[in-house]
């Protein structure tokens, strides 16, 4: 990236994820992050988005976003199946990106967007945010200090009344509730384990009338009798919970995808503790 005094910002898409992303840049104090353009293919959309949030330039489609010498890096958040086409565009542009989540549809697809951006030089996100929270630094020194022992075990249950979204119900848009709060579940695995699951058991899945997944639950094998085991739905509020059991104690992640409500509740032999 640029050396210069601000970090410039190209937003890829006006609508209700990207607003968010503007909105939380807005918040950060002292904060070097200036959102310079907005593109949309509804030019008048991306108009409407400029003046809202003060952007001093808009774009009718993604191509001219990615000449904008002056953006550094993007953030592409449109619905699902355009992920890919936008995010390959912003790279071979040579520009940096922050794509939300899930970032292809296709693994192949993912694959050939890291290397286009190790090829071009550039930086390339997956959006993951909880990876970002404070209780995540805080649950790394709790695994990294050995205080639960060896984890042989992650359960989680995640689910919201989301059912009824046209962009998580519709096959055209890519819908799948496992693509869309199913990802928290495979990152927390990933996360504290530090590898790939050797074995993959899907014990339920519930199709809507699209054959799209509104429910899941599976079981991630990581060898070594270490699993993860996962309910995730978008027909009912859960708890929003983990529980990472060790061969010493527990540790309770409470909403594992929200950032100003995490706690982390540690359960050991010895000692109860509470951190935030």
């Amino acid at each position: 990236m640029q050396s210069q005094a601000n970090l410039n910002w190209g937003i890829a898409a006006a609508g209700r994820i990207t607003q968010d992303f503007v909105t939380a840049l807005g918040t950060v104090e002292k904060s070097r992050h200036v959102v310079v353009a907005v593109a949309d293919v509804d030019g008048q959309r991306a108009q409407e988005f400029a003046q809202r949030n003060q952007i001093p330039r808009h774009y009718d489609g993604f191509d001219a976003l990615g000449l904008d010498r002056e953006v550094d890096v993007v953030y592409v958040g449109t619905l699902n199946p355009f992920h890919y086409a936008v995010v390959h565009l912003m790279l071979a542009r040579g520009k940096n990106v922050l794509c939300e989540t899930p970032m292809c549809l296709e693994l192949e697809q993912a694959k050939e967007l890291y290397a286009l951006a190790e090829q071009r030089g550039v930086f390339l996100m997956e959006g993951m945010w909880s990876r970002c929270f404070p209780s995540y630094d805080r649950l790394r020194e709790f695994l990294n200090n050995d205080v639960i022992g060896e984890v042989t075990q992650v359960k989680i249950q995640h689910g919201f009344r989301l059912a009824h979204m046209e962009r998580l119900c519709s096959r055209s848009l890519g819908g799948s509730i496992l693509m869309d709060i199913g990802i928290y579940a495979l990152q927390l695995g990933q996360f504290i384990f530090g590898v790939s699951p050797v074995k993959i058991l899907p014990s339920g899945t519930q199709l809507n009338k699209d054959r799209v997944d509104v429910q899941g639950e599976f079981m991630l094998d990581y060898g070594d009798g270490r699993r993860l085991v996962a309910l995730v739905t978008g027909l009912e509020n859960l708890e929003n919970d983990a529980v990472i059991t060790g061969t010493k104690g527990e540790i309770k992640l409470y909403f594992v995808n929200l950032p100003a409500v995490q706690l982390l509740v540690l359960h050991t032999i010895e000692s109860l503790q509470w951190s935030s």
